[in-house]
């Protein structure tokens, strides 16, 4: 009964990147990496291992459903990177979306703003025609630098997809211009 209950968002994203040809591997349950970027309005679902591929593991979060509002999934994408990051000059950016009619209008552009720390990361991002597709097919994209505990960046989904190779090869892309960013202190 208990196993029928179980969100399966981390199994389904599981299969999905293995039909993807992505070497992907549940991890064991309660590890560290399940709270890097979790809030407490949401809990874990679990982390996959990612193997031949600088996203190293993807955590599954979720904030539970209630009377007034659905539930809601982020999939977080760990990304280590060894060089230092400083906190003071966190690096937080995200996609903005524009439509051909507010709300409802299919994707026309997509932008990154916010704060770059210095790395050109916007003026990169937005420029790249794969990271301009991902972000019209899945969503919302977000962008951390991360130098607590977990080090290195974090690129968040704000919800469950199913990537699919195209998809996946994107991902790598942004991944690889954060890994070759420059860093400004």
């Amino acid at each position: 009964m208990k196993e029928q209950m179980r969100d399966k968002t981390r199994d389904q994203l599981q299969q999905a990147l293995n039909s993807a040809h992505v070497r992907a591997e549940m991890s064991e349950r309660k590890s560290d990496l399940e709270e890097v970027d979790n809030s407490w309005y949401q809990r874990s679902l679990g982390v996959i291992e990612i193997s031949d591929s600088p996203v190293k593991w993807i955590n599954i979060l979720k904030k539970d459903g209630s009377q007034h509002s659905p539930p809601r999934w982020w999939i977080v994408l760990g990304i280590p990177d060894d060089r230092p990051i400083s906190t003071s000059r966190e690096t937080k950016i995200k996609t903005i979306r524009k439509k051909s009619f507010p709300l409802f209008g299919k994707v026309v552009d997509v932008t990154w703003k916010g704060d770059d720390g210095g790395t050109d990361l916007i003026h990169i991002l937005s420029n790249d025609v794969s990271t301009k597709a991902l972000a019209s097919r899945i969503g919302n994209l977000e962008i951390k630098s991360q130098a607590n505990g977990f080090q290195g960046w974090m690129l968040v989904i704000d919800r469950r997809f199913r990537p699919t190779t195209e998809d996946w090869d994107a991902i790598e892309t942004i991944a690889r211009h954060l890994l070759s960013s420059s860093r400004t202190f």
